[in-house]
């Protein structure tokens, strides 16, 4: 039985997401003992790092013309190397040892994490920036911090987002309300296609600790500037308030700022 975490990397026009996944790989290693990873990545953005243990090139890129690079996530179940997924975004950072959740996800086809955290650690449900999943009656899941194991339901779940990710300007047109994003959103894509398998919500599965700390500041209530993230030895500080949870910041030069910041 393998287990992994794995996450897609590439870069665009502004933001070096490769940067953030050697980042995020280094934090896994530090803190965990289950700490396989895989990135995948496109031809232009391919990379090595002591820290990935697989970098898997993409030669097929559904977003290559795109300025926001979501198209490919769809390929997750098809391209992880591992039976057991933990799947991320490349912009965030491991704060706290986790293996022990292997012993609950792989009981499982599908788990997401539901809602997010603030700094304080409150849970946070109805947010500004998400008033689509509200208007379309859409789960409250997050991609970024997702499990899947091989199996037939996890599958079939990754053929939806397929189908919705591949034909994105029929399905915004005709199956969602006043959605208006140019390209498809891995975040509306699972919870369109979860919404599509499980109409009533009665198998998502809601682990409180299967979550993470989002830095969006209308999340937080503050901008990361008055949080000033920074360092003490590996542990991360944010307003005051040690992570003990995977942290999702925004500003994509965090992990080299908070070590300038090094207690």
């Amino acid at each position: 039985m393998s287990k992994g975490f794995l996450w897609f990397a590439q870069n665009n026009d502004t933001t070096d997401y490769v940067k953030c996944s050697i980042a995020l790989a280094k934090s896994i290693k530090q803190h965990n003992k289950e700490n396989a990873i895989c990135v995948v990545t496109d031809e232009k953005s391919k990379f090595e790092s002591e820290y990935v243990d697989v970098v898997k090139v993409m030669h097929t890129d559904e977003s290559a013309e795109h300025k926001i690079k979501w198209a490919n996530e769809y390929k997750a179940f098809q391209l992880t190397p591992f039976t057991h997924t933990i799947k991320l975004e490349s912009d965030m950072l491991w704060t706290t040892n986790t293996d022990w959740w292997w012993n609950y996800l792989w009981q499982h086809d599908l788990v997401f994490a539901v809602d997010c955290k603030d700094y304080k650690d409150n849970n946070v449900k109805n947010i500004s920036y998400r008033k689509l999943f509200i208007r379309n009656n859409l789960p409250n899941i997050y991609n970024g911090l997702s499990y899947f194991r091989r199996s037939t339901h996890a599958q079939e779940f990754f053929k939806l987002c397929e189908q919705i990710t591949l034909n994105w300007k029929a399905v915004k047109e005709t199956m969602l309300v006043a959605c208006h994003d140019e390209y498809p959103s891995t975040d509306v894509v699972y919870a369109l296609a979860y919404r599509i398998m499980d109409p009533t919500q009665q198998q998502l599965i809601d682990y409180p600790w299967f979550k993470f700390v989002h830095n969006k500041p209308d999340i937080q209530g503050r901008t990361t500037e008055y949080l000033s993230p920074f360092k003490i030895n590996e542990k991360i500080i944010v307003g005051s308030q040690r992570m003990h949870r995977v942290w999702h910041y925004l500003d994509k030069n965090i992990p080299e700022e908070i070590n300038v910041r090094f207690g």
